[in-house]
């Protein structure tokens, strides 16, 4: 079987997310591979996946949200998806959209703020991997941002993979910083550890696989938790996130090979844990 695999920044070549975009896309090629698939991975994202779609069975991108949905509706004529449908991305990209659609399903989320005098996460409507979010005291109105109530509270994820049924993988831990900058507080994502163990680890696994299920997620995803009382969805990562690169290291089945039976087969009730392991941006960095 061949696979087109891309990572948008690394064949973009942008600078500190493609740290992170290489390391994934080694990850899974080297998956892929381990799985008998001949993977082709296109040096420009736009013309080179135009010409290798022609010759793949499968395809795999990651890639802004924002983006992904309009380069995932053009492969999807042409070849098949082992990730999110483009309808399914083009939601989860929208921030309100989904906020407003996971709790209308009853699915905890942080509440979207309009009145003054409540603290904060703005955050841009589009936007992806923790890129111009800060805290504020209050609302911001600001064009292509949205303001979500502030949930004090353990910042985790959860990795799974959807097919004719939903599995999730691994709880993570995220490492998150703060930032002061012009009086506010920037938010900044910094690594994963996984797995990371947590008394509520059911209770959060049946949120994520709910969410996931009534989004309509499909192959590797993410889904970013806070844990306060409960835990609340505050992002939907319709693709694969730079927790794959925990996994490949610490489940004892290939990511590969998951990703395709739960496209084309069934998937396990469960995989099992062999280690353990912790990345930084910094050790990204090492790495490229």
């Amino acid at each position: 079987m061949k696979i087109l695999l891309a990572e948008y920044s690394v064949c973009a070549g942008l600078e500190g997310l493609a740290n992170e975009g290489r390391a994934m896309l080694d990850t899974l090629r080297r998956s892929f591979e381990a799985a008998g698939c001949t993977v082709r991975v296109p040096r420009d994202f736009e013309a080179g996946l135009a010409e290798l779609s022609r010759e793949c069975d499968c395809f795999l991108l990651i890639a802004p949200d924002a983006s992904l949905e309009k380069y995932t509706a053009g492969l999807e004529k042409k070849c098949i998806n082992l990730g999110c449908s483009s309808r399914v991305i083009r939601l989860c990209a929208d921030k309100r959209e989904t906020t407003e659609t996971l709790l209308y399903n009853g699915i905890p989320a942080p509440r979207l703020v309009h009145e003054k005098g409540v603290r904060c996460v703005v955050k841009p409507r589009y936007g992806c991997g923790a890129e111009g979010i800060f805290m504020s005291q209050g609302p911001v109105e600001r064009e292509g941002f949205i303001s979500t109530e502030y949930i004090e509270g353990e910042h985790l994820s959860v990795s799974l993979i959807g097919g004719k049924t939903m599995l999730p993988l691994t709880l993570n831990k995220q490492y998150i910083k703060t930032i002061e900058s012009d009086g506010f507080e920037l938010i900044h994502y910094d690594g994963n550890e996984v797995p990371y163990e947590h008394p509520a680890k059911r209770e959060i696994f049946g949120v994520a696989t709910k969410a996931g299920h009534m989004l309509g997620c499909q192959g590797l995803f993410g889904i970013d938790i806070v844990y306060g009382d409960r835990p609340y969805v505050v992002d939907v990562n319709p693709r694969p996130t730079t927790a794959v690169l925990a996994l490949d290291k610490v489940l004892d089945a290939n990511i590969a090979d998951l990703i395709l039976r739960a496209r084309f087969g069934t998937l396990p009730e469960s995989v099992g844990i062999k280690g353990h392991y912790s990345f930084t941006k910094a050790d990204l960095e090492k790495r490229s």
